[in-house]
């Protein structure tokens, strides 16, 4: 596996998951389980999707804590909203520990196993993440629910400029 130096993306992150937490805020709780067309997936759906793929994680790197049942605890809008902050504090100490990082895993996928570092799943995480918030957005755009955008970048060049 190559070897790549590390980056330092928590913060970036951080305000991802502040996003889909604001974002869902915006969507009633009579459209949790309403998507755009058939055969895609509600947004609850979607949202319990991304707090259980944080799971990843915390499984191969156990902390010692039980992960709670999202699946029965995010059903509603705040219990949602609740699950992503969890899911999100799980995550953080993992990404803060340079060794954690740097450490490769053995991952079961389709009958075989491979071996990951903690940088390749985290940054798979955070690209997983950002897909499934363009997918919230574009839940709101179809609803005609006014939000912000959620330009990462350009947030964090204008905090920069003061």
């Amino acid at each position: 596996m190559t070897a790549f130096p590390p980056l330092d993306a928590t913060p970036i992150w951080a305000r991802v998951n502040d996003q889909l937490v604001e974002l869902l805020g915006l969507l009633p709780e009579d459209k949790l389980d309403w998507s755009p067309k058939r055969g895609l997936w509600n947004a609850k759906g979607i949202l319990l999707h991304v707090c259980l793929g944080r799971g990843i994680v915390a499984h191969l790197v156990p902390d010692g804590e039980p992960w709670p049942d999202m699946l029965r605890e995010g059903q509603t809008k705040e219990g949602l909203q609740s699950m992503l902050r969890v899911s999100w504090q799980r995550m953080e100490p993992f990404l803060r520990d340079a060794q954690a990082l740097a450490r490769e895993y053995d991952v079961p996928y389709q009958e075989q196993t491979l071996r990951l570092s903690g940088h390749w799943l985290v940054f798979g995480q955070l690209e997983h993440d950002i897909h499934h918030r363009a997918d919230i957005v574009r839940y709101l755009d179809e609803l005609g629910i006014a939000h912000p955008e959620p330009d990462v970048i350009e947030g964090r060049l204008r905090e920069l400029l003061g």
